[in-house]
């Protein structure tokens, strides 16, 4: 016997058989049982979905010879249902639309539909892509369809219901076929296999079924391409050489490398694409799905209607990746290449655009959840609650200041005048809020107060040095304890130390010297957290002692200044942030 197709042998042959169609099914089945059935339907659908198989199937309930009149369940034994099945049944005409498609065509139906069946119970015409028909069949055909002899019943189908003109439409009842889902598509592929005894892994199952894309004959030609190269053995690597599937594999190092700002590792990536001939676009998009697999994961990692394209190992593949993301990274993601896939259409050298999109999803920062941007804001504010005078043990306090006295002369109290900085600093609070040592130093002579510290993050654990630790452990310490406040570990990330006696000598950058100066005593809180009980020294690296410019020496002060204001200390701590540049304000912006 020779061999016959997958998607042929695997055809359905009763209501039963038909796969993920049960709304379309059960309402066919229960009009059958009833009696009330139409005189035309209408059924729609993607290709491979089962309109044609649906039809014949509903041909066969309403022709069985041993029932008694239409059934939900045909026998496939009598002559009527194998000669529909077969294709040679004088009563059941299967028409293409495509090439029956003129005035001619559907004057021969008209006159061959005033005759009685030669022997089954209805004459029924199955017209196969009704929406090839002219604008003149259809018109021709519209008084049979509205009115037809009562042992006539007409069944169509067609992809593309739009180009079926509205007159047709009211005339038929119409049944929706919907694609298939991937878990739809994979369950009835295993059915296969374990028929076929097929030895074959669940992932590449999942990856037969995404290809088909919610189509059944489709998944079948395909299972069939694949064990034709194959056998009775399938390796999951035969599917990427055979099918041009993208491997998994490139789909989870791509984002890991996202996540991971890896520039190289993408661009090896699309290198590794054009060796294989892989198509840029379907690289794209399949990438795209990728990272609405992980946005899935991220919002709705119990979901199993959501996730049910994923297979188990698939999922716990991706969950790593998916918990590293945020959601706001994810969706700038999305919309980086969805834009991109529409430009790849058109882009005249297709590799070069996906390298620069994959660059650009690399480079992308990532963004802080709004909701951990908020508790870093209260966790500051928190803290330099804590250190105002007259804060209790909570740390709650007034931060009302009293109203300046007014001037003898009814004029407005001058302002002091600001600093204007790269990063917008808020308003500053009253100065004797808040007496870091470097604003008492800007405000006042008097030394001071030791142990005013700046806002800060909570304390950072770091293990506490030995009594011999050399200046280097010293200095990585001293760097650990201040990474949770950007303001002061940025100026430590170039400088030098060495120590003298009961002091760590710091060496920092010449543009931080004077702010490492200002805030000594945040610097030797730092160290005592870390368990050094040293004094600070801060000294100016060799070669850096020449004699500044007037406007070296003006940025210098307004450097000092900006770093001595609390708002600004705050600011830099809340984004992670440092102090780029400096100028004065100009006097429209003093006046505001």
């Amino acid at each position: 016997m020779s061999y016959r197709a997958l998607a042929l042998k695997y055809r359905p042959r009763t209501f039963a058989e038909i796969v993920g169609q049960e709304t379309v099914v059960r309402t066919l089945q229960n009009a059958l049982r009833s009696g009330r059935i139409g005189h035309a339907f209408l059924l729609t659908g993607t290709r491979g979905v089962g309109k044609t198989t649906s039809a014949r199937i509903l041909a066969k309930a309403l022709n069985c010879s041993r029932a008694d009149g239409p059934t939900p369940e045909p026998c496939l034994e009598c002559a009527s249902c194998t000669e529909i099945a077969a294709g040679n049944s004088l009563d059941v005409q299967e028409i293409d639309g495509a090439s029956n498609n003129g005035v001619e065509n559907v004057r021969e139906l008209r006159e061959s539909a005033r005759y009685n069946p030669s022997r089954d119970r209805f004459k029924v015409w199955v017209i196969d892509e009704v929406h090839m028909l002219s604008t003149a069949a259809f018109n021709a055909l519209l008084k049979t369809l509205e009115e037809p002899p009562p042992r006539v019943k007409f069944i169509f189908a067609t992809t593309d219901y739009h180009k079926v003109p509205d007159t047709i439409l009211s005339r038929c009842q119409q049944y929706d076929f919907k694609q298939l889902s991937t878990r739809q598509l994979h369950d009835h592929l295993r059915h296969v296999a374990k028929e076929e005894q097929i030895a074959i892994s669940e992932l590449a199952l999942g990856r037969v079924a995404r290809a088909a894309e919610g189509s059944v004959r489709d998944a079948l030609s395909l299972f069939d391409q694949v064990l034709a190269y194959s056998g009775s053995e399938v390796k999951d690597e035969d599917l990427a050489t055979l099918l041009g599937l993208v491997d998994r594999e490139l789909l989870t190092g791509a984002s890991r490398a996202v996540l991971e700002s890896d520039a190289a590792t993408l661009l090896r990536l699309v290198d590794s694409l054009a060796v294989a001939g892989a198509d840029y676009r379907t690289y794209c998009r399949e990438l795209l799905l990728h990272f609405r697999e992980l946005l899935l994961l991220k919002v709705a990692p119990g979901d199993e209607a959501l996730l049910q394209e994923l297979t188990a190992e698939e999922r716990a593949a991706i969950s790593p990746i998916a918990d590293a993301f945020s959601e706001d990274d994810l969706l700038r993601a999305l919309d980086l290449l969805g834009r991109s896939e529409l430009e790849l259409r058109n882009a005249t050298d297709p590799r070069v655009a996906l390298e620069l999109v994959l660059l650009k999803l690399a480079t992308l920062r990532r963004l802080l959840p709004l909701a951990e941007l908020l508790a870093r804001a209260e966790r500051l504010d928190g803290f330099q609650r804590r250190d105002e005078p007259g804060a209790g043990p909570m740390g709650a306090t007034s931060r009302t200041a009293a109203p300046p006295p007014p001037s003898p002369h009814g004029a407005a109290t001058p302002r002091p005048t600001p600093a204007a900085v790269a990063p917008a600093p808020r308003p500053a609070p009253a100065p004797a809020s808040r007496p870091t040592p470097a604003a008492a130093a800007a405000a006042a002579p008097a030394p001071a107060r030791r142990g005013a510290a700046a806002p800060a993050s909570p304390p950072v654990d770091v293990p506490a040095l030995p009594a011999d630790a050399p200046a280097e452990d010293v200095l990585q310490a001293l760097k650990a304890a201040a990474s949770a406040r950007p303001s002061l570990s940025t100026p430590l990330k170039g400088a030098t130390a060495r120590l003298e006696g009961g002091a760590l000598v710091l060496e920092p950058d010449a543009d931080y010297a004077a702010f490492v100066s200002s805030h000594a005593a945040d610097y030797e809180e730092l160290l005592r957290r870390a368990g050094a009980r040293l004094k600070l020294r801060v000294e100016a690296r060799a070669g850096a002692t020449a004699e500044a410019t007037p406007q070296q020496k003006k940025r210098e002060e307004l450097m000092q200044e900006a770093a001595a204001d609390p708002a600004v200390q705050v600011t830099l701590d809340l984004f992670g942030g440092r102090v780029v540049d400096v100028r004065e304000a100009s006097d429209q912006e003093k006046v505001k």
